[in-house]
């Protein structure tokens, strides 16, 4: 059951991937508008989410650190999260990873916030982080 579910799980992905691929979110209405910009009229953290993926599927970094400055360093901590337990078996190494201690989740947490705020400031240097 397990094998099943991560074998859809993965074609569901891909499908995605393709999708995301293929259509760009902007231009096209079947990718959901950002409800929280649609009632307040202001950027939510991932808001440009789904433009930075197009771009990232484009190897165009420049478009996904302007469509949302924070996601790839987000995609980056996810590899890490599933990349370091296979270098620690592999090299039999026993580094912890941070995302297990104490304070990560509030640094995070914070550093989310931060950007939430910033990007919603009308000023340069912050008006930058706004997407698009």
């Amino acid at each position: 059951m397990k094998n099943f579910f991560l074998g859809g799980l993965l074609i569901a992905l891909a499908g995605l991937a393709v999708l995301f691929f293929v259509l760009d979110p902007a231009e096209h209405i079947l990718f959901p508008r950002c409800v929280f910009y649609s009632l307040s009229g202001y950027y939510c953290p991932g808001c440009g989410s789904q433009r930075a993926i197009h771009s990232l599927l484009h190897l165009n970094m420049a478009g996904v650190a302007q469509n949302n400055f924070l996601f790839l360093p987000a995609v980056l901590a996810i590899a890490y999260h599933f990349v370091h337990p296979l270098l620690n078996r592999w090299f039999g190494w026993k580094l912890p990873n941070v995302f297990y201690m104490k304070n990560t989740p509030w640094v995070i947490f914070g550093i989310i916030l931060l950007f939430w705020l910033l990007r919603n400031l009308p000023f340069y240097p912050f008006s930058v982080l706004a997407p698009g």
